[in-house]
């Protein structure tokens, strides 16, 4: 099937907007291929959405092949629909003169107008609803806040400042063991004259101790002191740190607000970018159909030779159906076996087929009460195509033989006639194929007690054109 243009009847017309036509065929499939791209981006991020987080790929081909076949199906869905639904309110008056085909013309046009209605509002919703998302796709993601960077710095000035504060304990703690170790020594000389019950040792040993013990407690006031300092150095690094984390949050904040601004920005773009992808095509094909309409260019659909013909789709369900029956019919018959032994394989023929156009009033019943139908081999008597002769070939009964110029019940003048030699030939031609299918039907009636529907069809043909050519043949011979 092809669209056939007329020539412009308005010559004036086209003249002045007929130039344009090419330009805006154009414009209006660029428009309409940039807005099936933002939508199918738009469709892509939507998905990707939804599956995120569930084990599935977002870049797998089976989402992109999904986003591809949604904006196909939407801007095909528009580009069909535009024309019903544009042209009648450029050309006024279709069908005027037939109310019935008007009627029906513009239920057409309203069910067009709602189904491209439809197809444009879910285009403009898909569009917005993942162009917000879609510029996420192009715009580079914000950097996070480096907050490993701040915990490792910290721990690297903890030790660095905690290092002092180590040396310095471990120096008082040095200090206190010298001193106990060594005054426990002298206290040790007085201990045998203090444990004798000498006064003097014992005031000695006392007062030793008393040393030792003012060592121990001047070295817990240093630790004291130490744990005091350290833990104000520590606060103030926590504080630090504290500080630095926030600051890094919220410049990281700031920039994922400044990224995600720009991806909104860029989402716009890809919703107007549908919309005036849409638009612009709306438009142009408005002003394509007024510069047709005004140039007087009618259009036609020409079929093919194909139109009236079942779809391809359907012949082919329909030959490989057939072909696999035949074939599981052949194996079946292959390994079972089969009765008809001596009839080859037939084409196809239709179920509804119908063999009972004309009444046959001497073809043999293609039911009989015969009812023997086990499965055997063809004897030789029943084989149709085995000689059958009725009489020896030495008795006196023999029927007499046509000769090249002597037919029965025919002249010599009107036997040299060509037509009348043709009808001649092709009657004894369809009586050959007759007897022929006379016979087989006899064999069908005894083997299987019944007629089939091919054999009787052959016997009803033959009949009619011996009996035609009967007549043609009588007729040639009256003149």
């Amino acid at each position: 099937m092809r669209k056939i243009q007329t020539t412009p009847k308005h010559r004036a017309f086209y003249n002045e907007h007929g130039g344009h036509l090419p330009a805006y065929y154009t414009i209006a499939n660029i428009g309409q291929l940039l807005s099936a791209a933002s939508l199918s981006l738009a469709v892509f991020t939507l998905l990707s959405d939804a599956i995120a987080g569930r084990g599935i790929s977002v870049a797998s081909t089976g989402i992109v092949t999904a986003a591809i076949l949604i904006g196909i199906f939407i801007e095909l869905a528009n580009r069909k629909l535009a024309r019903p639904s544009i042209r009648p309110w450029v050309v006024k008056n279709q069908f005027s003169e037939d109310p019935e085909k008007q009627h029906r013309h513009k239920l057409v046009t309203r069910f067009s107008r709602a189904g491209l209605l439809l197809v444009g509002v879910l285009s403009f919703a898909l569009s917005f609803m993942g162009s917000m998302d879609a510029g996420k796709l192009i715009t580079d993601e914000a950097p996070p806040a480096n907050l490993d960077s701040l915990q490792l710095a910290f721990a690297a000035d903890t030790a660095v400042l905690f290092a002092p504060y180590q040396i310095r304990a471990a120096a008082a703690l040095q200090q206190f063991n010298a001193t106990k170790s060594n005054r426990e020594k002298a206290a040790e000389d007085y201990a045998g004259c203090a444990d004798r019950g000498n006064k003097w040792c014992k005031k000695k040993r006392r007062a030793i101790l008393a040393e030792i013990d003012a060592a121990e407690a001047a070295y817990n006031a240093t630790a004291a002191t130490i744990a005091t300092e350290r833990g104000k150095a520590l606060s103030e690094a926590l504080k630090a740190r504290d500080d630095a984390n926030h600051l890094a949050t919220a410049e990281a904040a700031e920039a994922a607000a400044l990224v995600e601004s720009e991806a909104k920005n860029t989402g716009w773009i890809f919703a107007a970018l549908t919309f005036a992808g849409q638009l612009i095509f709306y438009l142009l094909f408005y002003l394509i159909l007024q510069i047709e309409a005004g140039s007087e260019i009618a259009e036609e659909i020409e079929p093919n030779e194909f139109h009236a013909l079942p779809s391809v789709w359907s012949d082919f369900k329909a030959v490989f159906s057939h072909r696999v029956e035949r074939g599981a019919r052949r194996l079946m018959a292959y390994v079972f076996g089969t009765r008809d032994r001596l009839e080859k394989d037939l084409p196809y023929v239709s179920f509804w087929t119908d063999t009972r156009a004309e009444p046959i009033e001497d073809a043999p019943p293609l039911v009989s009460s015969h009812t023997k139908t086990e499965p055997r081999f063809y004897q030789a008597a029943e084989d149709p195509h085995t000689h059958k002769p009725r009489a020896t070939f030495n008795t006196q009964n023999t029927p007499p033989t046509h000769t090249r110029d002597k037919v029965r019940g025919h002249t010599n003048a009107t036997q040299q006639d060509p037509e009348t030699k043709k009808a001649y030939s092709r009657l004894m031609q369809y009586r050959k194929r007759l007897g022929a299918h006379q016979q087989k039907a006899s064999a069908q009636l005894r083997k299987d007690g019944q007629v089939k529907a091919r054999t009787a069809e052959a016997i009803a043909n033959n009949r009619q054109w011996v009996e035609h050519y009967e007549g043609l043949l009588k007729a040639l011979t009256e003149k």
